[in-house]
């Protein structure tokens, strides 16, 4: 046995394994004067590792997530108690109904549930509680019976971008600002008058769709697909009331870009991409990048309709008078309402972007 001597040991002793080089690093060495022998202190080694603190981190979390379960459960029964609720799938606490549904709230999964759980159930979407009702009894008493408290459409963070957070005339408020929209929506588009007035231009359309698909050598042989050549024949029609406008052709550049722009719009807000972090704002900011496309949507065609379309019919209302006869087509009617002051611009433009979305959807 290999033998040696060690400034806190005493001579012949084996040397402790635990004093190597590497190790002995940091320790300290107390020297007492007038004593005998040298004393010198246990080398400190510390017993918390990396690895143990990552454990003591990971059980407080486990620990602080459990709590949170439990407190969340016995709140959610205590105001089960006081709330006579429909019945539903059972919550997972913070995320509710939303694992078990998930995004897709469509009428065959919505059917599916109303099947087991009646004709009125609650799903509990994260942090909205949603009641759905598939009866046409108990779908008047919500839309007629008790139509003021449910008039207001829910917005959600994407129909806010695409609406100006309302200002248009489908995600307003139910209110006063609601009665003055439809007040002047009502004229230019919902009277006998416009109905007569262009009735002979959708029949040139409609005509226009028949003559284009005879002069296609294919519609007598292989068959042609007319989905396009209708959703340009809605255009016109809704661009003739609401412009005194029409597109003359498939290959339009404007028509086109037109046609991008509200499909991209229509994709980005009916997306299922987006509805956890609606339902769960903590999950929010994991859509920054989604969001971003939606803001610079908006804002393209925001632009591109401010530029060819509305400023082009306020040059020309400024070389004629404005009166009832002057008056030729939706957006004259929309814009004198803005010269009176009973709207702004941005409701003159979230009109326009409601009529693109609701009036040419094909």
């Amino acid at each position: 046995m290999r033998t040696g001597h060690h400034p806190c040991g005493s001579p012949g002793t084996e040397q402790p394994p635990f004093h190597s080089a590497r190790q002995n690093r940091g320790t300290k060495t107390v020297r007492e004067t007038g004593s005998e022998a040298e004393q010198c202190s246990v080398p400190y080694r510390s017993i918390t590792t990396p690895f143990a603190m990552d454990l003591l981190f990971l059980e407080k979390l486990l620990a602080g997530l459990f709590a949170a379960v439990v407190v969340a459960i016995a709140v959610s029964k205590l105001r089960g108690r006081k709330l006579r609720l429909p019945p539903g799938p059972v919550p997972v606490p913070i995320f509710g109904n939303w694992l078990q549904v998930g995004d897709d709230l469509n009428h065959r999964n919505l059917a599916a549930l109303a099947r087991k759980f009646g004709d009125i159930f609650l799903l509990r979407m994260g942090q909205r509680n949603l009641v759905v009702v598939s009866s046409p009894p108990l779908a008047r008493e919500v839309l007629h019976t008790q139509g003021v408290e449910f008039g207001s459409r829910t917005r959600n963070v994407v129909f806010d971008i695409f609406t100006g957070k309302g200002q248009d005339m489908v995600f307003t408020v139910y209110g006063d600002h609601w009665r003055k929209m439809r007040r002047i929506m009502t004229v230019p588009f919902f009277t006998n008058k416009v109905v007569q007035q262009y009735r002979a231009g959708w029949e040139a359309e409609a005509a226009a769709v028949v003559d284009d698909v005879r002069a296609d050598p294919k519609a007598a042989t292989e068959g042609v697909v007319l989905r396009r050549r209708l959703q340009l024949m809605m255009y016109n029609n809704m661009y003739r009331i609401m412009f005194d406008r029409r597109f003359e052709s498939l290959d339009d550049p404007l028509f086109l870009r037109l046609r991008a722009l509200n499909g991209e719009r229509s994709r980005l807000a009916q997306s299922f991409e987006y509805n956890y972090g609606d339902f769960i704002p903590i999950l929010r900011p994991f859509l920054r990048g989604y969001l971003r496309i939606c803001k610079e949507v908006k804002e393209t065609r925001l632009k591109l309709f401010k530029d060819f379309f509305l400023e082009e019919r306020k040059k020309l209302a400024s070389t004629k008078p404005m009166d009832n006869n002057g008056l030729k087509c939706a957006i004259d009617h929309i814009l004198e309402a803005q010269q009176k002051g009973e709207i702004n611009e941005d409701n003159v433009l979230y009109i326009v972007e409601n009529i693109n979305v609701a009036g040419t959807k094909f």
